[in-house]
């Protein structure tokens, strides 16, 4: 029965100009602030680091076969 349902007023929600500059200037500090922040986060790894990695594991795996294939059953 939403037809004879009257419509609700709709609220006006107004901010004066003054209030709404400082709430900009704080958004931009916060995201300034959040920025400088999440830049020192990252650290940028080198390639050279995975390769590295990359060789002692492939390294490891090789000593762990040829150990394994001494103890074969024949």
């Amino acid at each position: 029965m939403n037809l004879f349902q009257q419509q609700k007023n709709k609220r006006f929600s107004y901010t004066p100009r003054h209030l709404r500059e400082s709430q900009d200037s704080s958004d931009k500090n916060i995201k300034s602030q959040w920025e400088t922040i999440r830049s020192q986060g990252k650290s940028k790894s080198k390639p050279a680091n995975k390769l590295v990695v990359l060789l002692i594991v492939l390294g490891m795996i090789i000593v762990v076969w040829f150990i394994l294939n001494h103890y074969e059953i024949s």
